[in-house]
């Protein structure tokens, strides 16, 4: 019911606020006559394809004029005034989230009623701070490149990609990316609904081809913005006055797709990942309902990607049944748009989408089996509803009301009670049924719903020591996140090594039949509710300071909870009442300036500091009891079957995790970033631009989930013996390493605190110098390019490292407890480390006669540091990792993608028909992208490099 509520008010429009703006475009400039005084009065009309109608606004006594939001596309502005020639400016591009100024002098009336200016459109906006790009769907669907959210991030300045896809090969799962630094803490927002999942993941595969434009800005942020990662935001197609639609198939076979494994990937057993098939299709239609009043806009997207995993037959023994043992992703998406122009003054728009994502063999690697899977089949939605108002020529608000979900359940291929689930801790293979390493707990149900609301006002005041363009607005959002063990693969997992006994995972979860059914499982919640102001104030026309100040107030709490354990010897039944965790409320301010060297306003220096405090979301859900509680026991195989036959054969508890076991800090401080950035931006010949920019983040205060008992008590020093192995090498001899155990009998207890001194606190600096040159499209060209070079001093976890081929760099960052910390011997090192790295991309596209086009998509990125990591057993901490050497010695490979697109297009008047051809990574570089680091029979072993050279054709039809 409560859906159905929401449905309704989304698609008619009405009623309540979404999550904040990060906001559309926006126009202003001063309007003088021939001798260069200000005039007054003069009607300024902004007409365009993406308007229904037109918007007027009028000078100000200063001359000035503002359109406060614009949606994104290509606008004339026409200047009147009685007396005075009509003067026209055209080719305006409007992009989101940025404020263009557009200077007009009006000559004195003559015969000649109107002047068009022909001058060059402005494309430096020297009012707002933001570092970043806009990406409209003309360079969207003009450029080779996957065709989904995370490949535009990767064409994006001050992002670098942690996953690199290749003709499609990562557009089944999200590619993990960074923003100058910081790791997730990302906003992700489309048409006004926020869908960021947790911390940072975008949350939904959306039709990439429905996008207007996404535009991404990871730097100098207003108070719009909420963290201190990438504000992505992206806005969905509208309809027009004219029917318009876009169809395009791209399609790729395995007979498109070459081979570059050579020797020396092939001795360290890597057997390649090509695509087997990949296909897309989309299909969309726009246009008037009631011209010049309504308008909607309907699409519908489906893909199919199946590619071959490195060190897995493609086809296996599952069940006495021979079947094909890939990895298969099928996705559906379907969206709806529409617009009511009320009035001259009201605007409103409802949307929704609706998506399905289906990966039967989730997790399969060369170390996860057919039978350890965990199947995939999950639905995402979002919708949202608006109303736009023009009150006056100074008075401009926006309200929002929306939601986005998804229902996301997992099950294992094979019955937990014939095939109990084991991982190896020495080699890291699984086996059994399905339980994934990243969930802890097993196989899990995950859902989500995220209501939302905003408002936005803005306000233009002029003659006040100068004129202020004034935003209010507040943000409120329930981010609910409902996950746990489902029961699929039973409450055990048993902890080998090298094939023997070792330790032993017991779980709380109930029967998957009793999910759901009095076993309810954790309801985490953030409720959030967020107040902004801020003034844009020019007291001179070259100067603008940006002063702002944002308040926040989240309450991470969770709701009550029953668990029904099978385990009831080990964990008796339990229900939990809710309880509100924390209430952190906090001030942000966010102080800016730019000032225009020259009165053509071409060139621009801008300076900018902010503070961001970080979203809770979900990251205080292992405090929640009602969530899976988790504990780890040296394994007591008696009567050595290998199997589990009571609490009688629980050895020494070693670790636990959970909400029984997890308590939370009561000064727990909020994690935030500090953010300074100085920047110079030129504007030069065909609308082309210049920039070069310094961006400094800071982040303070992070927390961990760690055992407070045995902080500072790694002190009993232990001599480990540690074979060396590699998978391309065989043994390389035994090394002696001195460890520091725990004293016996510590409580195992964690919590949940900002992470400790011991490590120097959690402080991580990054520092990053950028260089960037864009030109627009016009006259058949368009370029964009940027250059990052980063120094980087963090944290970085031995504990958690990752083989997934959809992660380039698989150390993780933060905080760990380390068994060396307390004395470090000649190889052990601390957490804290220090490395630099660097990224350029470059893309552009060029239409020659004949409307015969040909692009370019350029990506390098240099390696990511890395170290072996020891996996060992201390009698008393259990199983501990450590880095053998400073991860700074080594780097992985430098990856360099060059992708190649020639396409020709035939066009029937209205009609136009395209044939296109991409090939991808045209240098077939197999740079190495991920491979075992764990020691052991694996280490060293490939489990991703770049896929290979691959072609790719397609076909559109739009009119």
């Amino acid at each position: 019911m409560r859906h159905a509520v929401f449905v309704f008010l989304a698609l008619l429009g009405f009623g309540l606020p979404a999550e904040a703006q990060l906001a559309q475009g926006r126009l202003t400039g001063t309007v003088a006559d021939a001798q260069g005084a200000v005039l007054p009065g003069v009607t300024v009309t902004a007409s365009s394809p993406a308007l229904i109608g037109t918007q007027t606004a009028i000078t100000e006594a200063d001359g000035k004029f503002l359109f406060p939001s614009l949606a994104s596309g290509t606008y004339t502005l026409t200047f009147e005034l009685s007396g005075f020639q009509t003067v026209r400016r055209q080719n305006i591009v409007v992009t989101s989230g940025r404020t263009l100024t557009v200077d007009v002098r009006l000559p004195l009336a003559t015969l000649q009623e109107t002047v068009t200016v022909t001058s060059e459109a402005p494309v430096v906006d020297v009012t707002t701070t933001s570092v970043g790009s806009e990406f409209s769907a003309e360079k969207l669907s003009a450029i080779p490149s996957a065709t989904d959210i995370w490949s535009t991030l990767g064409q994006a300045p001050g992002v670098r990609m942690r996953g690199f896809d290749v003709g499609g090969s990562h557009k089944s799962q999200q590619s993990g990316y960074e923003s100058f630094g910081v790791r997730d803490q990302n906003k992700v927002v489309t048409d006004g609904v926020d869908t960021t999942e947790g911390t940072g993941g975008a949350g939904f595969y959306q039709d990439f081809f429905a996008h207007e434009e996404i535009s991404v800005s990871a730097a100098g942020a207003d108070v719009s913005m909420s963290t201190p990662g990438s504000a992505v935001f992206s806005t969905i197609k509208s309809g027009g006055n004219e029917f318009k639609s876009f169809n395009i198939v791209t399609y790729e076979h395995e007979s498109m797709v070459g081979n570059n494994i050579d020797d020396a990937t092939s001795r360290r057993g890597y057997t390649g990942q090509p695509n087997l098939i990949f296909w897309e299709g989309h299909t969309d239609l726009g246009g008037p309902i009631k011209r010049d009043k309504v308008w909607f806009y309907t699409a519908y997207n489906h893909f199919k990607i199946d590619k071959i995993i490195s060190g897995v037959p493609q086809f296996s023994e599952i069940a006495g049944q021979r079947l094909q043992t890939t990895d298969l992703g099928l996705f559906d998406n379907y969206t709806v748009k529409g617009t009511y122009k009320a009035s001259s003054k009201d605007t409103f728009v409802g949307y929704y989408q609706w998506g399905r994502k289906q990966k039967p063999f989730r997790g399969l690697s060369a170390s996860t089996p057919p039978e350890s899977i965990l199947a995939q089949d999950s639905k995402s939605w979002m919708y949202n509803g608006q109303w736009q108002r023009v009150w006056t020529n100074r008075l401009f608000t926006d309200v929002k009301v929306g939601l986005f979900g998804f229902g996301w359940p997992m099950a294992p291929n094979v019955d937990w009670k014939t095939a109990p689930p084991r991982t190896d801790l020495a080699t890291g293979q699984n086996s059994g049924a399905g339980w994934l390493s990243g969930s802890g707990g097993g196989p899990f149900t995950f859902d989500r719903n995220k209501p939302q609301m905003s408002f936005t006002m803005t306000y233009y005041l002029p003659e006040k020591a100068g004129s202020h363009d004034i935003k209010l607005g507040f943000e409120w959002q329930d981010d609910q996140s409902k996950f746990g063990n489902n029961g699929n693969s039973g409450p055990i997992l048993y902890r080998d090594r090298n094939g023997l006994p070792s330790e032993i995972r017991v779980t709380d979860v109930g029967t998957f039949e009793d999910f759901g059914k009095g076993w309810t499982g954790a309801d985490d919640r953030n409720r959030w509710l967020a107040v902004f102001a801020q003034d844009r104030w020019s007291p001179s026309p070259r100067l603008t300071l940006t002063l702002g100040v944002r308040f926040d107030r989240q309450e991470p709490h969770y709701e009550a909870s029953v668990r029904k354990p099978q385990l009831s010897e080990i964990f008796p039944a339990a229900t939990t009442e809710g309880r509100t965790l924390l209430t952190a409320s906090h001030v942000s301010p966010r102080v800016g300036f730019s000032y225009a060297l020259s009165d053509d306003a071409k060139s621009v220096v801008k300076g900018y500091y902010g503070r961001f405090y970080y979203n809770f979301a979900d990251r205080l859900s292992n405090v929640n009891p009602g969530g899976t509680n988790l504990r780890d026991y040296v394994f007591n195989d008696l009567n050595g079957n290998r199997l589990f036959d009571g609490v009688h054969e629980l050895g020494t508890l070693l670790s636990s995790s959970g909400g029984s076991s997890t308590a939370l800090d009561p000064n727990l401080e909020t994690p935030y970033a500090d953010e300074f950035n100085v920047s110079y931006e030129r504007q030069f010949w065909g609308e082309s631009s210049f920039r070069a920019a310094y961006v400094r983040k800071m982040t303070r205060n992070d927390f961990t989930t760690y055992v407070p008992a045995r902080e500072g008590q790694y002190r009993i020093a232990t001599v480990v013996p540690v074979t060396l192995r590699s998978f391309d090498g065989g043994i390389a001899g035994t090394q002696n390493f001195t460890l520091f155990d725990v004293p016996a009998g510590l409580s195992t207890t964690n919590i949940v605190a900002n992470v400790p001194e011991s490590v120097g606190g959690s402080d991580q600096n990054y520092d990053t110098l950028q260089f960037a040159f864009t030109k627009r499209f016009g006259s058949g060209l368009f370029f964009q390019s940027s250059f990052d070079y980063q120094w980087r001093d963090e944290l970085r976890n031995a504990s958690n490292v990752t083989t997934s081929p959809l992660v380039a760099d698989p150390i993780a960052t933060g905080f760990h407890q380390n068994s060396q910390a307390a004395a470090l011997s000649g190889a052990g090192q601390p957490n804290r480390q220090n490395n630099t790295n660097w990224t350029f991309r470059a893309l552009g596209r060029y239409v020659f006669r004949y409307d015969i086009g040909a692009a370019i998509n350029l990506r390098m990125q240099s390696g990511w540091p890395y170290a072996r990591v020891i996996d060992a057993r201390l009698p008393n901490a259990g199983t501990v990792r450590f880095f053998v050497e400073p991860i700074e010695n080594n780097r992985s490979d430098t990856v360099t993608i060059v992708d190649l697109r020639f396409d020709k297009t035939i066009r029937f008047g209205r009609y136009g028909v395209g044939l296109q051809a991409d090939v991808f990574n045209i240098l077939n570089s197999n740079a190495v992208t991920n491979f075992t680091l764990l020691n052991g029979s694996n280490f060293n072993r490939i489990t991703a490099t770049l896929d290979p050279r691959t072609a790719m054709v397609g076909l559109r039809f739009t009119f």
